[in-house]
């Protein structure tokens, strides 16, 4: 019903948009039969769609609330007029613009790269979708565009998907020796309990540890970027947590991590002159 989540935390700041499927995003398909049996079971659910290279899309949320409408008007301005293609009116009067995955890794963010109000949903992410309803009573709804999607300017391609900043060398060369899948998958479920539990007021303060401590383990080649991301973002979603708040905290705190690679016998020692920002 509008203004109320299936997650039962009565102040949620995301409400409709935590996925009732046991392992979110990453259970996506397309499959039928499971959809039917979906719907069958939670008729009256929104619809989420998976986006990245899993699904082949990359979607721009324009968020006029904070400010989404005048970020475009500047890009547009400068570098001239998008592509026409699919359109969703959001259910908050916001709109969504589909366009094909260009390959690669497409992170997502939340109002850096374009500009405030400006959310990229690429991979390890997800849009709600029409008829979906919005917590305001609105109704997502096709706005213009079918089937065909195209793909990004090239300078949108630039800013969605800048060239990857060069790691310190310790973090570009070093991986931890033997077998330590079942370590990290621990490590992952372990923090990721961590943050279902954290108290209030210290959510987002935990979602940035846990994210840390998860980037030191993606740095060590033994966890995927792009799961950890959808995983963490869910999970502090079902805290409460607003998602642009989520997304921009994930970011942030696996961009650290990142930097200090980690093994189950603890961080790797910096050496050879290795510049690291604590």
């Amino acid at each position: 019903m509008p203004g109320r989540c299936t997650c039962r935390v009565d102040d949620c700041s995301s409400p409709g948009k935590h996925p009732r499927v046991a392992g979110g995003l990453n259970a996506a398909t397309v499959d039928g039969a499971q959809v039917e049996a979906w719907w069958s079971r939670w008729p009256i659910a929104n619809v989420g769609v998976r986006t990245g290279a899993a699904s082949g899309l990359v979607v721009i949320d324009i968020d006029p609330a904070h400010g989404g409408t005048e970020s475009l008007e500047r890009l547009v301005a400068q570098h001239g007029e998008l592509p026409e293609g699919r359109v969703v009116r959001t259910g908050s009067d916001g709109r969504h613009l589909y366009f094909l995955h260009p390959g690669g890794l497409v992170h997502n963010d939340a109002g850096r790269r374009l500009g405030p109000g400006l959310d990229i949903r690429g991979d390890g992410g997800y849009v709600i979708a029409p008829p979906s309803t919005h917590t305001s009573g609105g109704r997502y709804a096709l706005e213009s565009g079918g089937a065909d999607l195209p793909e990004m300017p090239e300078w949108m391609l630039m800013l969605v998907r800048p060239p990857e900043l060069a790691r310190p060398r310790v973090a570009q060369d070093w991986r931890p020796t033997g077998d330590t899948t079942a370590w990290a998958k621990a490590a992952l479920e372990g923090e990721r309990a961590r943050l279902r539990t954290a108290q209030p007021g210290m959510r987002n303060h935990t979602l940035n540890r846990v994210a840390f401590r998860l980037g030191q383990i993606i740095a060590g080649g033994q966890l995927e970027e792009s799961e950890v991301v959808g995983l963490l973002v869910r999970d502090a979603l079902a805290t409460g947590l607003g998602e642009r708040e989520a997304l921009a905290t994930v970011q942030s705190g696996l961009t650290a991590g990142e930097v200090v690679p980690r093994a189950p016998s603890g961080p790797r020692p910096h050496t050879d002159g290795a510049d690291v920002a604590h």
